[in-house]
């Protein structure tokens, strides 16, 4: 995998970059969108919720698409697709049984290896500068004291989040790939179809029968899902086409915000002890990307 160099950006210093805050905004839709996850998990499978985000999301991002439809890196697309199904399925299989706050914190390993990753995968114009490795190493430990107890006791929904997180990683490695010759939409788009078309065929072979239509109580929820990890979808995918892999996914870790806020909103779910450090100390790592630096030559494209 490689990216080009372009997009050089000449404007003056800014402390603000716009590739981490538009992860931090596609993190908060993604939040949203699990906390429908969550309820609608509650009746149906996770292959099943997937099938139906898919196949809501399909329409929403073909008409924002305006005919940019065929891609140009085939083989891309498809590793990204099936790396993106592999963590779609962990997620949402681990939203079952962990709080919207335990499994977005349990995720925040992600930015972790996708710093270890990126570079491996993109080139060296990849590398973290130290100030990344600072929050990501903060990150992780706040992960490591959030993650401790699930481990201790055998928590296999924490485990579900971790395989989230590897596979995760690696899905927003190709992604920032796709940046230097696809168009965010084109991305998000054939992303949707092929887990739309996975789903269903996995439902088939499983079931003998397509999926059949959920519970009229769960329609305005399992459209909350798809016109939310569309937009989150949207966002990231345009944060990654602009900065480094590691910075944008570092600045996710903003997330355990609404996480915790939409724990006590909507499950009246209130962290414990440990969540709430392990947390803080994750969250004030991730502040440390988003308002990071930037030099008068650096391109937005992180190279």
């Amino acid at each position: 995998m490689s990216t080009s160099e372009s997009n050089s950006d000449n404007r003056p210093e800014s402390k603000l970059r716009s590739g981490p805050l538009l992860m931090a905004g596609a993190v908060a839709a993604f939040t949203l969108m699990v906390a429908c996850v969550k309820i609608a998990r509650e009746e149906l499978d996770a292959i099943e919720v997937m099938w139906w985000r898919s196949l809501i999301g399909v329409p929403l991002v073909a008409l924002v698409a305006r005919g940019r439809w065929r891609p140009t890196e085939h083989k891309l697309i498809g590793i990204r697709a099936l790396l993106g199904f592999g963590a779609m399925g962990c997620f949402f299989t681990a939203a079952k049984g962990l709080n919207l706050a335990d499994l977005s914190l349990i995720s925040r390993l992600q930015p972790v290896l996708v710093a270890l990753v990126a570079p491996l995968l993109l080139g060296a114009g990849e590398r973290s500068t130290t100030r990344i490795w600072i929050a990501t190493a903060g990150g992780l430990i706040g992960c490591a004291v959030l993650l401790q107890p699930s481990v201790e006791f055998g928590n296999h929904w924490g485990l579900w989040a971790l395989g989230a997180a590897v596979f995760s990683a690696l899905a927003h490695t190709t992604v920032r790939a796709l940046g230097a010759s696809e168009h965010p939409t084109t991305v998000v788009l054939w992303f949707q179809l092929w887990v739309a078309l996975i789903s269903v065929v996995w439902l088939l072979v499983r079931d003998g029968a397509p999926p059949a239509i959920p519970p009229s109580r769960l329609w305005l929820v399992l459209a909350g899902t798809g016109v939310f990890a569309s937009i989150g979808q949207w966002l990231m995918t345009e944060a990654y086409r602009r900065d480094k892999a590691a910075r944008v996914a570092a600045a996710s870790y903003v997330g355990p915000l609404w996480a915790l806020m939409l724990d006590v909103a909507i499950f009246t779910v209130w962290p414990k002890t440990h969540v709430w450090f392990g947390g803080a100390l994750i969250i004030i790592s991730g502040l440390l990307v988003v308002w990071a630096p930037r030099g008068p030559k650096e391109s937005l494209r992180g190279e």
